[in-house]
């Protein structure tokens, strides 16, 4: 009877281990790293060794990585199965394109995340209760105004201050800029949330990233930091 009760307590943690589910905005880029991903179910796991470099011949750029030590995991979770397990603050993650997390001297120091589109503005919400006003908003300019495009109307709604719809006197054609890119700075680690207004849905990505990684250039995108049009200037 004793081994018999002991099986269904072992099923039964096995079962509450592989039902772990993450709430990516808890995470704290100074615990290890093993504490939130142990025990989830992952898409792809990549192991990277050094950091990147450009190197410059003639008129030819090439990319590739230099071993000073550097020790990298790259984790993907894509698809229902795997992006089931996350959440940011309650908020569900698009399992199309999902969420990347890099590990980087045995701590989280990148992650790319998206919640699904119909919860975008809930995302802006979420963000700036928990990081405040943000530390920059960059507005992208001149886009074509279509009356049909539900998702400019979306923004103008809810951030009337930043985006807007606006006539070309000379062309007399209506343009549309919104805010594309907010900025915080919370301490040593960096959050850029995108929009993307396309037809009905407004598109969203999130990274945080701690200043030690991208000056270290170790997460690939973030590899020249110095020439990062957005991020360098926050590198002191």
């Amino acid at each position: 009877m004793k081994s018999k009760i002991m099986l269904v307590l072992t099923l039964l943690v096995l079962i509450s281990c592989n039902n772990k589910e993450l709430d990516l905005s808890k995470i704290d880029f100074n615990q290890k790293a093993s504490i939130y991903l142990d025990d989830l179910n992952v898409y792809k796991k990549e192991e990277q060794k050094g950091h990147y470099v450009l190197d410059y011949q003639n008129d030819e750029v090439s990319l590739g990585l230099r071993d000073d030590g550097e020790r990298v995991v790259k984790y993907t979770f894509m698809e229902e199965k795997n992006t089931n397990q996350l959440n940011y603050s309650g908020l569900r993650v698009n399992d199309v394109m999902g969420v990347s997390i890099s590990v980087y001297d045995e701590k989280i120091s990148f992650m790319r995340i998206h919640v699904k589109n119909t919860q975008t503005l809930d995302f802006f919400d979420v963000l700036k209760k928990k990081l405040g006003n943000p530390t920059e908003i960059l507005i992208k300019d001149g886009v074509n105004f279509d009356d049909k495009n539900i998702s400019q109307k979306m923004l103008i709604e809810k951030m009337p201050n930043q985006a807007k719809k606006y006539k070309d006197e000379v062309l007399e054609q209506f343009y549309f800029s919104y805010p594309e890119h907010f900025i915080w700075v919370d301490s040593d680690i960096i959050y850029q949330l995108t929009l993307v207004p396309v037809g009905n849905y407004i598109s969203n990505s999130l990274v945080v990233i701690s200043k030690k990684a991208l000056k270290d250039k170790v997460i690939f995108g973030f590899h020249n930091p110095n020439e990062d049009p957005i991020l360098s200037k926050y590198l002191n």
